[in-house]
């Protein structure tokens, strides 16, 4: 009867052991990678304005209402938009132009001065192709000096003719993406 029990006592001290064995065996599970990635960008050029991040264009103060008949402008006004101190890694940047769009013709802006039947045109110099709402251009960024410039010109325009007198006032968005 001894050796029973002796015996009873080592299958149950086996099976402990060998239980507790697969337990942690069963609890155990494979390893895991985590894969951590991102990516690093270079930092946006430095719009060159006076005024900040504000580009004011003037188109005078000498425009006659009665030159602006139907699908007719004033003189342009030239200005540039210069981006500056271009990461090495930046070889273009492309401009979208957004703002509201005159309800008489696509690709002009609305008005929001005081003078009736007037819009504003925005284009690039290089090709006059307007540059209306939503329309995008792109400029290669000079590797000797780092920097970008949009060749641009505005000038009030009259859809449909019949002009009044009083104030031209528009706002253009230009958001920059740096290639």
């Amino acid at each position: 009867m001894r050796n029973y029990k002796q015996v009873l006592k080592s299958t149950v001290l086996c099976m402990a052991v060998v239980s507790t064995g697969m337990s942690y065996s069963a609890l155990a599970a494979d390893n895991t990678t985590i894969n951590i990635t991102g990516t690093i960008k270079a930092s946006p050029c430095t719009v060159d304005a006076s005024a900040g991040n504000v580009v004011n264009v003037d188109l005078g103060t000498n425009i006659q209402a009665a030159s602006l008949t139907a699908g007719k402008g004033s003189d342009w006004v030239p200005f540039a938009l210069h981006l500056k101190d271009c990461p090495t890694s930046t070889t273009s940047v492309t401009a979208a132009f957004s703002g509201t769009q005159a309800a008489e013709e696509t690709g002009l802006y609305q008005n929001t001065g005081d003078a009736d039947k007037v819009q504003i045109e925005l284009q690039n110099v290089a090709t006059s192709a307007r540059l209306g709402n939503n329309s995008t251009l792109v400029a290669p960024v000079l590797s000797t000096t780092k920097d970008a410039t949009f060749s641009l010109r505005a000038r009030a325009y009259s859809a449909n003719g019949g002009v009044t007198p009083g104030s031209i006032v528009g706002t253009v968005q230009v958001a920059f993406t740096y290639q």
